[in-house]
This record gives structure tokens, C-alpha cells and sequence, in this order.
């Protein structure tokens, strides 16, 4: 079932390179409001389970930016909701270096994934150490790096982290057994162009 709460436009599906959904992603935008809250989660029902049934295996990927994330690392415990099996909270690196042990402890509870991996001023040993259950490579990164002979050895690290691998484009280049053999596990149709977390 489609979130009717929002045009299709907002949010980007997740398949597998079969065209599997997997799940469902929406925008930064979503969260940059003046007091986002868990009850704006429910009330749009964007993380109700009626939504993602366990037949579909879709899964909801909530994006923390901004003052989403300074709220979430003050008062976790006001987005327990948040801590179900099935949702993904969705992160950058500068959000990730912001939360420090905070975020990294909290990662006990909630399953966070990478995007826009590749900022300038990334440190991969901070990436490599935290947590992640999914990380999400833009389409520039891909692009710059998928040819080079380590590629695949990176990314077959975080498949044995049992970490979800996903390329975020809007059209896939390749045959599907390609990005397989590069250690990906599915795709995010990119609706609007950039970093996911803009600005």
C-alpha cells in the first residue's frame, strides 16, 4: 500500500537489481520542519506497518538531518517507534561525525544507513567503524570508482558486515548481474538530482 499521504514524487522505491521492492525512501525534505516529532511519523503514517507488509519486505527509510538529528541524539527515547526491525534511519557523514558516541551507541537500538557517502573530508576509518546496516553510494561515486580494481573487495567488506549495498540512480547502466558481481544488493531510483541530504 502507497503512503497517501504524500505524492509519489517525494519518495524513491528501493529494488533489488531483479526488481524486487525492497523499500521505500523518503526525502530529507520530509524531516526539515520546526518540530519534527514521532507523532508526525505516525500521523502520516509513514513507519506504520500496515504500509510494509512482511510479505513485500519493504522497509521505510526515515532521513534524520538537521534539526531532526540534534532532537533524536537529545531524546531518543521519544522516537522508540523508530526501533522496529523493518525501519532504516538514514544518515550523512557529517551527521554521523556530529553524533560521535552518541549516535554509535544508539546504534545498538536503531539500524542506521550511510548516504552521500563520499563528502570531501571523509575519514573511511571513522565510516569502517561504525555500525552501518546499510550504506547508499551516489551515483558520482559509482561512476569514479566502480572500474578500479578494489571496488569490489570494499564493497564485499560490507556484505560480510551483512550491510545492505545500494546505488542510488536514477537508471541502472548495466545488466543487473554486473552490480552483483560488484557487491551490490539493490538499487534507489534517484528522483531529483544531488546529494540526498542537500546543502
Amino acid at each position: 500500500m502507497e503512503n497517501s499521504s504524500y505524492p509519489l514524487y517525494v519518495t524513491e522505491h528501493i529494488r533489488r537489481f531483479d526488481n524486487t521492492p525492497f523499500g521505500v525512501c523518503y526525502p530529507a525534505s520530509v524531516m526539515h520542519c520546526d518540530h519534527p516529532s514521532p507523532a508526525l511519523l505516525n500521523e502520516i503514517d509513514m513507519i506504520a506497518q500496515k504500509n510494509y507488509p512482511p510479505e513485500k519486505a519493504k522497509i521505510p527509510v526515515i532521513p534524520l538531518a538537521e534539526y531532526t538529528l540534534s532532537t533524536f541524539l537529545d531524546t531518543p527515547n521519544i522516537y522508540s517507534s523508530l526501533q522496529r526491525k523493518n525501519v532504516r534511519l538514514a544518515i550523512n557523514y557529517a551527521g554521523m561525525c556530529k553524533g560521535g558516541e552518541t549516535l554509535r551507541a544508539l546504534a545498538n537500538d536503531f539500524s542506521f544507513w550511510l548516504y552521500d557517502l563520499a563528502a570531501p573530508g571523509t575519514n573511511w576509518q571513522n565510516i569502517s567503524a561504525f555500525p552501518f546496516s546499510g550504506i547508499v553510494l551516489d551515483e558520482a561515486f559509482f561512476n569514479d570508482n566502480y572500474h578500479k580494481f578494489s571496488f569490489p573487495f570494499l564493497m564485499e567488506t560490507w556484505q560480510e558486515r551483512e550491510a545492505e549495498v545500494i546505488l542510488r540512480t536514477a537508471a541502472l547502466m548495466f545488466d543487473p548481474s554486473r552490480y552483483a558481481q560488484l557487491h551490490l544488493t539493490g538499487w534507489q531510483e534517484q528522483r531529483a538530482p544531488g546529494a540526498f541530504f542537500a546543502g
